[in-house]
């Protein structure tokens, strides 16, 4: 999976995870849903249908979007996230120092899982709650956005009817400092 930048790019020869190699993985995941998305798209152009504006085009500009990671940061998340675990068994480190997830004790932490996710299944964020020890339950949160895959929870209309108005309000009720109401301009004096 790891390729050096060619030699007519700015980074020659460094080391990276592709973008087109990401794209590619996640497009095969979900071939047939992309395959029947291009193929309306193409249908309604050819009708002369479509416009640049169109909702597919939109999802398309921002899905297709990918650029080269790094190899160390890439190859570092994959060993250490994915293999060691090292985040679950709380044992996260950072130049050198330990993270310890026990130790955080105010701040309020929502997790956000999609029902269709295929990349990190519903569950997986969700047991993150159970190492914030030092948490008390009632600044843990936790979301399962229905219908939604691992992209959706990030973008596009479940992302903006759904979850950032929950993160939002989460985010306010935890911040300390009460939000003042909009005035209701017909309310009686």
């Amino acid at each position: 999976m790891i390729q050096r930048v060619g030699f007519n790019h700015a980074g020659v020869g460094r080391t990276v995870y592709p973008g087109l190699l990401q794209l590619a993985s996640f497009i095969s995941m979900n071939a047939e849903t992309h395959k029947t998305a291009f193929t309306k798209q193409i249908a309604s152009a050819a009708k002369g249908e479509s416009s640049e504006h169109d909702k597919h085009n939109a999802f398309y500009d921002e899905y297709l979007a990918v650029m080269d990671m790094p190899a160390e940061f890439y190859l570092s998340t994959v060993e250490r996230v994915f293999k060691n675990r090292d985040i679950a068994r709380n044992d996260f480190t950072v130049a050198g120092r330990k993270v310890d997830i026990g130790k955080i004790t105010t701040v309020a932490v929502k997790i956000v899982e999609g029902e269709e996710d295929d990349i990190s299944a519903p569950g997986q964020c969700l047991a993150a709650l159970d190492l914030l020890t030092g948490l008390p339950d009632s600044k843990k949160a936790a979301h399962l956005e229905p219908g939604a895959g691992h992209y959706g929870i990030f973008a596009g209309g479940s992302w903006r009817n759904n979850i950032r108005p929950l993160v939002l309000d989460f985010i306010d009720a935890n911040s300390g400092e009460a939000k003042p109401k909009a005035a209701n301009k017909n309310a009686a004096a």
